[in-house]
């Protein structure tokens, strides 16, 4: 099919994406699913690959549309890798995208999502208001992203910012999260703090909270806000989803960006509600005389909340929640809908320069319509990739480059990751990298050394993030010679399989998760002349006095305490490395080598010997006096 195939008229109709207008938001809210406050606007967390402690390993290619069932997932789970990238045809039906996120919900791997609309969206058109042809306004690029993401999406109302909860929209009747504790409860106090935030539309600020919670159609709930006065108490009585609503006028106002403390108490049919310790409102009613507690937005509203107390009436603490750890103990609005595998959307893989423009907009419009969902890009060899960083201000940089050659190993992959590491680090950008995993043109298929270097070298670099190609070896008829991948076109195991699954699951899942929290601050080759461009020769410092012995490359490191490290890597993958470090011990105390297979530090004295088979490395740390 050829770009003119589909116009953009029928591009947009796809899916109804220019369906009707947004609703205007009342008094008690009313706007689409995914409309975000101005808080989450262009700022994108990364979502879940990038804020947890587990190593990301990924794979590319993974099973095709028929062979995507549970059992080859699990395999998939079972090699040690965490997330999918869902190409391999999968990405031409949103149905299959959606039948492989409900199996990757089930084995426990999370999804970025090939999607075959974004697909379009990314290659076949321009993202403009000044018009043309194949080209897409920045709303209409807005409408299509939001159905896409849509399709996938749990429904993440509810997110941690800042050590509060933020509650960031809900759908246009109101969204109510609530302590899974508490169905019981009859008498209590409900206290907490709240800042309501500006909406995007119209500007007024609400915030909600609900006591005595049934369900979510069956629950007392109160708003502060400033709509229509400068600030007021709005009561609403949920029946059946049906609400009965009454207005108090407050002695002051409401302002978006300010902090109120909140108080109800429920005391048989009185509810006496203070705010910054002033009463302002007493209501008798029986509707419900138990139930849990939780807070309320609607639409495009959002506030955050912080410092929870939930007391019995005899004084006995029943909740306290200040919101420094996770979200476990609440019952969180959206949480049956989409996919939790879902955590990004593949964007695009090797852009051009001059595509960047374009695909800036696309991953501002996804972090503004869903702060929590990746949009991956992943680069070229020997790329521009400052102008992506420039242009994108990406949540990782992601490359791939293939250095085992049929004769031999790619002499410009140290250049290659040192450009990447350049123009990552002084951002704080973490580093990901694609491994060779298959065999094709003028590249043989890897050995198990060969993985491990490709790993190892990725890691002295300061890489956050290993990504395999490919895991199902993609079949001979597309002309491109690719053989030997960790499962064959018919779906056998070949010996990398194995390999694959001995290197993440003994070894980068734990000597990652040692490296995630660790910064990059030099890399560097000893023992070897000439220096490989890309490479900085070692010399004496405080914490290493000499390097002795075969050739190896390091990774240097300081750790989020005084700690520094080093993690020296074999610079062959055919022949061992025997290396003795020299610690400074002038300044040095302690010295203490990572065993990944048995997750634990031993320490080793100033003057530490080690044997490095092919295309191993060990990760040393140096604790300071």
């Amino acid at each position: 099919m050829t770009s003119h195939s589909l116009t953009r008229k029928g591009f947009l109709r796809m899916g109804g994406a220019l369906g009707g207008a947004l609703a205007a938001a009342g008094s008690l809210g009313a706007a689409p699913a995914f409309a975000r406050g101005p808080v989450a606007a262009a700022v994108g967390t990364g979502g879940p690959l990038l804020a947890g402690d587990e190593f990301p390993i990924g794979v590319f290619w993974p099973p095709p549309p028929l062979q995507t069932t549970v059992e080859r997932w699990q395999e998939m789970k079972d090699a040690g890798f965490t997330y999918v990238h869902t190409n391999n045809y999968l990405y031409a039906d949103h149905y299959i995208q959606r039948h492989a996120l409900g199996i990757a919900d089930e084995v426990g791997l999370k999804v970025l999502v090939d999607d075959g609309d974004l697909r379009w969206l990314t290659h076949q058109f321009r993202i403009s208001d000044d018009g043309g042809t194949f080209t897409l306004t920045r709303a209409e690029a807005e409408a299509k992203l939001r159905e896409i993401i849509g399709r996938y999406s749990p429904t993440r109302y509810w997110r941690l910012r800042d050590g509060r909860l933020l509650v960031d929209g809900g759908t246009g009747n109101g969204s109510i999260g609530w302590a899974t504790a508490g169905t019981g409860w009859t008498d209590y106090t409900f206290s907490f703090s709240s800042t309501p935030l500006p909406t995007g539309a119209g500007g007024y600020a609400q915030s909600g909270w609900a006591f005595r919670i049934q369900d979510e159609a069956n629950a007392y709930v109160w708003l502060i806000s400033n709509i229509g006065t400068a600030g007021k108490l709005t009561k609403a009585i949920f029946v059946n989803g049906a609400p009965s609503v009454s207005e108090v006028i407050l002695p002051f106002a409401i302002e978006p960006g300010v902090a109120y403390d909140v108080e109800t108490s429920v005391v048989g049919s009185t509810i006496t509600t203070s705010v910054n310790g002033q009463v302002v409102d007493t209501t008798t009613d029986t509707t419900f005389t138990s139930g849990s507690v939780g807070f309320r937005e609607a639409g495009s509203e959002s506030a955050t909340f912080d410092d929870v107390i939930v007391t019995a009436a005899d004084g006995s603490t029943l909740l306290t929640e200040d919101f420094s750890g996770d979200l476990s103990a609440w019952r969180q609005p959206g949480a049956d809908s989409g996919f939790e595998s879902f955590v990004g959307l593949h964007v695009y893989d090797e852009p051009s320069v001059g595509q960047l423009p374009d695909l800036a907009t696309v991953l501002d419009l996804i972090r503004e319509i869903d702060p929590d969902c990746l949009p991956y890009v992943n680069h070229l060899p020997g790329f521009d990739y400052q102008a992506a960083v420039d242009h994108l201000d990406p949540e990782l940089l992601s490359f791939d480059r293939y250095p085992i050659l049929a004769q031999g190993e790619d002499g410009g992959y140290f250049r290659n990751w040192a450009n990447v590491r350049e123009a990552a680090l002084p951002e704080g950008i973490p580093t990901w990298a694609y491994v060779q995993s298959v065999g094709y043109t003028n590249h043989a298929i890897p050995t198990l050394a060969d993985l491990y270097w490709q790993v190892n070298i990725s890691l002295a670099y300061g890489c956050k993030g290993i990504q395999y190609f490919t895991y199902w070896t993609p079949d001979p008829a597309r002309g491109e010679n690719f053989t030997g991948g960790i499962l064959t076109v018919e779906g056998e195991r070949t010996p990398l399989y194995d390999h694959t699954t001995e290197v993440n699951t003994s070894y980068l899942a734990h000597i990652g998760q040692e490296l995630l929290p660790l910064t990059s601050t030099a890399v560097q080759a000893a023992s070897i002349d000439p220096v490989p461009d890309g490479l900085t020769p070692f010399e004496p410092d405080d914490d290493l006095l000499a390097i002795e012995g075969d050739a190896v490359a390091l990774g240097r490191f300081s750790g989020p305490g005084a700690d520094r490290y080093a993690l020296v890597a074999n610079l062959s993958r055919h022949e061992p490395a025997d290396v003795t470090l020299r610690a400074n011990d002038e300044v040095i105390e302690k010295v203490a080598a990572f065993e990944p297979a048995s997750q634990r530090w031993r320490n080793k004295g100033q003057r530490s010997m080690h044997r490095l088979e092919a295309g191993r490395a060990v990760l040393v740390r140096f604790t300071p006096r």
